[in-house]
């Protein structure tokens, strides 16, 4: 099992962080490596199920996660169903004292052989890069989005 984790600000309160993170449907929009995301029962809430693919390592990843956890602003959990390896990621939102938000990303893999002989930490940086890229540039598109509708 690999865990991989890291907190991020966002320039936005915490619901309206939990709307963009904890909707699978948005993953696209600010996840790098996301193809496709369809949510398969509606709105997310606990139970729902969505089929997700990612592009990453050079290798299209294909897999089916339910919603475990939905508290707006507050906390989301997801855990897959099926796929080329089990994965559990959780979402916590802190409001900072500016109104703005802490979010703590932790992803647990059990990637198996899937990968070869690909390090476990190799494959932990990997993720955590990937997260850090993306959530920066989400947030810097938050800020240009609020200073232009200021």
């Amino acid at each position: 099992m690999i865990r991989a984790e890291y907190a991020f600000d966002l320039p936005v309160p915490p619901k309206e962080a939990f709307a963009i993170l904890s909707d699978p449907a948005m993953d696209v929009e600010w996840q790098s490596s996301c193809v496709h995301a369809k949510l398969l029962d509606g709105e997310p809430r606990p139970g729902s199920r969505y089929e997700i693919v990612f592009q990453m390592i050079g290798k299209r990843l294909e897999f089916l996660v339910e919603v475990d956890e939905f508290e707006p602003g507050v906390r989301s959990k997801f855990h897959t169903l099926d796929g080329p390896f089990g994965y559990v990621g959780t979402y916590e939102y802190t409001e900072r004292p500016d109104g703005t938000t802490r979010v703590q990303w932790t992803f647990d893999v059990d990637p198996g052989d899937y990968f070869g002989i690909m390090p476990k930490p190799l494959l932990r940086k990997v993720l955590v890069t990937q997260v850090k890229k993306d959530s920066g540039r989400l947030a810097a598109r938050l800020a240009e989005e609020a200073r232009l509708s200021a």
